[in-house]
């Protein structure tokens, strides 16, 4: 599922961002957010289904809203809000001063592994073509 980052410079990914394979589809996503972006336009998981499972997650309350309809998912370091989860992810992805909140230890960095642990655990997401 994830690819290290090679050691020589990609111009496709300048920031050397971690690559993820689709769990349900043989395609690679650049940064969590690609991966996330790609679930969340419907491809391979029930549309819709990537943000419930944001609110599921015990750590929602530093990442997300479920009151605000329009933007439910901010930025716990700099409040910036965002529509879609993978939007979020993106922003911190490419903003050095709230990049650590993708560590294991912080809210986005346990968001993703909570995607991880449920998504590679086989359940009814899979869309079937």
């Amino acid at each position: 599922m994830y690819h290290p980052p090679t050691a020589q410079q990609d111009r496709n990914n300048p920031l050397g961002l971690p690559i993820y394979e689709c769990w349900f589809c043989p395609t690679n996503w650049i940064g969590f957010s690609g991966l996330l972006f790609h679930l969340e336009e419907g491809r391979c998981v029930k549309q819709d289904r990537i943000r419930t499972l944001a609110f599921e997650s015990p750590e929602y309350g530093f990442y997300g809203n479920r009151l605000t309809d329009q933007n439910p998912f901010f930025c716990f370091q700099c409040r910036a809000q965002f529509p879609q989860v993978s939007y979020l992810y993106h922003h911190a992805e490419h903003s050095p001063s709230c990049s650590y909140l993708l560590n294991p230890s912080e809210c986005l960095g346990a968001l993703r592994d909570f995607y991880v642990e449920y998504y590679e655990c086989p359940g009814s997401d899979y869309i079937h073509f």
